[in-house]
């Protein structure tokens, strides 16, 4: 009966070798046949039973949990590895979560999602570039193998961690794998990322060629009315951080690209586009280009000068390279004329909604134009647009010419011939000048002139500003009487003392000395010449002969 009972149990539907339970009874059974046969010796247990009871009573005896977790010939289970794995990232040991996870994915392939995008994330939070550049293999490598484990908000992470540290070949790839599945950065992140980027001129390049990627995608998915269109579209930031590198680092081809881009986007240029695009004009030598902008710029607001003196900086610049002198002398009028005039209302709340500029040719681009707000201006931008101050400054609210740029002004005018035209230039803005300079302005251009020893020139001056009913002081005379005597031109001397007699500008003792040693230098340390002497006449002889 014991023995039926044994066999019945051994051959039993729901007998299992890895249960606990079962193991009991077999266990239980045999000692009970064995029991039998002790008393009978009649019948013995075969030696198969009682070397598989042995096998269930050591299992019976072992830790479960040293039997579930560690098989000695499989390595440790998929749960330590895990736990491991855990407590790695947690105490942000970097080496050996890279160790536990390439053994994990090694021996059950790849964990669990939320797993594999936190591994991915404390890798990109490392400030050492070989655990970036590990994150951005390992994430191409699960792109081929398993790529719904891939989250967007941890690539978008990682393409920031990437340009943060100055890695922007891989930062790039990851953008451009995240546009190839239609899905960007947040504008927030993508402005950081390209921020990063254009700090470089390979990240610049890099930037600028996904932008127009991006510029490109877009017009693609409007045309098909998709609803990732608000998603991928760069915004006005975007565009001037790379508008900005291409100037900074000569791309002016590539702006020029952009600005294009920009206008077929649909996208505003701001204050800061505008400066930028200034600029890249001024490159590309785009004269007329950068003149279809002047109407608005003209009319800001007078709190806006100040930004928008690069750009009369800009066309200044490309009026000089034109020698176009005219055209220079009218910007110098006009640079503050309509700010100082009372403002139209009307015009101000105009000035506040986007206005369409054409650029490029009309025969290659018919048609194409570009939004512009000129007094649109983010108060918190990352943008530093203050340059050199070469040709324009800002002073006391007011936009005026540098030195340098009054003396190529000059220099055009002599050259082309025109002092009338430049002595009526000089009454115009002279009274604005002298109230932010705090001397005059053709006296110091006559003094310049002096000084570059084209004395002529500044007598001829002289002479308009007389007749205009503006003479000037007595000590641009002096200065322009003492070069006469230097160079030995003692009959423009004798004309320039008569005038001065006439206008009764008195020459006291300090400036007969003056003129004194002037004579002795242009005599080589000689006796002043009788006709010289005489110019002076009866009176000032006398002052001479008493020195």
């Amino acid at each position: 009966m014991a023995l039926r009972l044994t066999r019945k149990i051994l051959t039993c539907h729901c007998f299992s070798k890895s249960c606990y339970a079962s193991g009991l009874l077999v266990t239980s059974a045999i000692q009970e046949t064995m029991l039998i046969n002790n008393s009978f010796e009649s019948f013995r247990v075969s030696d198969p039973l009682c070397t598989y009871h042995q096998l269930l009573s050591l299992q019976c005896f072992c830790s479960s949990s040293v039997w579930q977790d560690k098989l000695c010939w499989e390595g440790p289970s998929c749960g330590v590895l895990l736990r491991k794995l855990e407590l790695a990232l947690k105490s942000h040991q970097m080496d050996e979560a890279w160790e536990t996870f390439n053994d994990l994915k090694r021996l059950y392939g790849y964990p669990e999602h939320d797993t594999v995008n936190r591994f991915i994330t404390e890798l990109s939070y490392s400030s050492e570039s070989h655990w970036l550049q590990k994150a951005h293999d390992l994430v191409f490598i699960i792109l081929k193998e398993k790529s719904n484990l891939l989250e967007f908000d941890v690539l978008a992470n990682l393409s920031l961690s990437l340009a943060r540290a100055q890695m922007p070949i891989p930062a790039s790839m990851i953008l451009r794998l995240m546009l190839d599945r239609k899905n960007l950065p947040c504008m927030n992140v993508l402005e950081l990322v390209f921020l990063h980027m254009v700090k470089t001129e390979i990240g610049t390049c890099l930037a600028s060629n996904f932008l127009i990627q991006i510029c490109g995608f877009f017009l693609h998915v409007s045309v098909e009315k998709s609803n990732c269109t608000k998603l991928i579209k760069p915004n006005t930031m975007i565009f001037n951080l790379v508008l900005h590198a291409c100037v900074k680092f000569g791309s002016s081809l590539k702006g020029q690209l952009l600005l294009e881009l920009m206008s077929q986007t649909g996208v505003i240029a701001d204050a800061h586009s505008i400066i930028l695009i200034a600029q890249i004009h001024e490159m590309n030598g785009q004269r007329d280009e950068l003149k279809k902008f002047r109407d608005y710029i003209d009319r800001i607001s007078s709190p806006f000068a100040r930004h928008y003196r690069q750009f009369y900086d800009s066309l200044l610049s490309l009026h000089f390279k034109f020698d176009d002198i005219d055209a220079a002398a009218e910007l110098l009028v006009g640079m503050n004329r309509y700010r100082e005039s009372v403002p139209d209302q009307k015009l101000r709340r105009d000035l506040l909604k986007p206005y369409l500029v054409p650029i490029g040719s009309s025969n290659l681009r018919s048609g194409l134009k570009i939004q512009i707000m000129p007094e649109l201006l983010e108060k918190d931008s990352v943008l530093k647009m203050e340059g050199k101050q070469q040709l324009v400054l800002f002073r006391n609210g007011k936009l005026l010419l540098s030195s340098r740029a009054l003396a190529k002004l000059i220099d055009g005018y002599r050259r082309h011939g025109k002092i009338s035209e430049l002595s009526e230039l000089l009454l115009n803005i002279e009274k604005e000048y002298h109230s932010i300079r705090g001397s005059s302005l053709c006296s110091d251009v006559i003094d310049a002139f002096i000084q570059l020893g084209l004395l002529e020139t500044a007598h001829d001056i002289l002479d308009d500003m007389e007749s205009a009913g503006y003479p000037m002081g007595s000590t641009t005379y002096m200065l322009l009487l003492i070069a006469y005597y230097k160079e030995k031109m003692f009959r423009e001397a004798e004309a320039l003392l008569k005038r001065m007699r006439k206008a009764g500008l008195d020459i006291n003792l300090s400036d007969k000395m003056v003129i004194s040693a002037s004579l002795s230098e242009a005599a080589d340390k000689t006796a002043p010449s009788p006709n010289a002497s005489a110019l002076l006449g009866k009176n000032d002889r006398g002052c001479f002969e008493d020195i």
